[in-house]
């Protein structure tokens, strides 16, 4: 099964967390982590508002940082354009989305790796939607290009924060380590979590690939580190609630009530929710991935009424 379109892990895939000693290097006052948009152009416009706003309130400009997946539910020309074109303008990685668009990998299908928990039938849609989105992107050689060329692990500083920015591990961009079900005990660590930390030289992860949120602490070697999932900015994420999340990392706490945050090394690290207009996006969702069709079939519920997680799931940082 782990050889399977879908499920498998290409080698174009692999990272590791020494890599982002060299990673490109991003420095701000405040950042925002911006993973799984998935070309929900709605939730895109409410985020760079959310940035205006602070500028506005006499705060820094905020870096936006779109740390993948920024492609899926945009499978016709004009919407595939229009958002990676804006995504471009400011900082962005590579998600397994991206790189399937930029240079598909034989047998990679949506790149995604599922595990062996999530239904074979989940896998099969993200194929489909996966082999629409390719043949979309033919179109537009351009656009490929220069996802081919972004990077697939970043690094940031914010204040005294050293920050690593992945799509999914240390190991993988499509690496499942930092999925909430691989995570320890709240309070607890593991050899794994621990020496990521300790190769990579950060105080924290920020990742988003498996569209689960949490955030969590550890004591590695008397150090306090952090790993936080987004989720998704373009998707609800907790039941009940149809809102997007972004991490936003600053020296100054944030303007809007987050769902849940800490501080590290003297900076707010948050869970920012992302609001937009719900009604339009059902008609745009809906004109576009009708019932029955691959995306609706999986995501359709998750759209109106949010997955089965919940927000006290998510908050699992400990008081340093």
């Amino acid at each position: 099964m782990a050889d399977a379109p879908g499920r498998t892990c290409p080698l174009i895939y692999r990272t590791n967390a020494r890599g982002l000693l060299t990673a490109p290097l991003v420095q701000a006052e405040t950042l925002y982590v911006v993973g799984g948009l998935y070309g929900n152009h709605l939730s895109l416009a409410s985020i760079l508002a959310l940035a205006d706003a602070e500028v506005r309130a006499g705060l820094a400009v905020p870096t936006l940082v779109f740390n993948g997946d920024f492609n899926w539910f945009n499978a016709e020309l004009r919407h595939f354009r229009s958002i990676n074109e804006t995504v471009l303008e400011h900082v962005a990685m590579q998600g397994n989305v991206e790189l399937e668009i930029a240079q598909p990998s034989p047998g990679a299908g949506c790149g995604c790796a599922y595990p062996d928990w999530v239904d074979g039938g989940v896998v099969e849609r993200s194929n489909r939607i996966m082999e629409r989105l390719q043949g979309v992107a033919a179109s537009a050689p351009d656009i490929r290009e220069r996802l081919r060329r972004l990077p697939c692990q970043l690094r940031a500083r914010v204040g005294d924060l050293r920050l690593g920015i992945l799509h999914g591990d240390p190991d993988s961009v499509a690496g499942w380590g930092l999925a909430l079900e691989a995570m320890p005990p709240a309070g607890e660590c593991n050899d794994t979590i621990g020496t990521w930390f300790t190769d990579a030289e950060v105080d924290a992860f920020a990742c988003t690939h498996t569209c689960v949120a949490y955030m969590q602490d550890f004591r590695i070697h008397d150090r306090h580190c952090l790993v936080v999932n987004n989720g998704s900015a373009g998707m609800a994420n907790f039941r009940g609630d149809r809102r997007g999340l972004i991490t936003r990392v600053s020296v100054s706490p944030p303007l809007v009530q987050p769902m849940y945050g800490t501080t590290l090394c003297g900076v707010h690290c948050d869970a920012v929710p992302v609001d937009w207009d719900m009604t339009a996006w059902d008609g745009w969702f809906g004109t576009r991935w009708p019932s029955g069709s691959p995306a609706a079939r999986s995501y359709g519920k998750r759209i109106k009424e949010g997955p089965g997680h919940r927000l006290e799931r998510a908050n699992r940082s400990v008081s340093p």
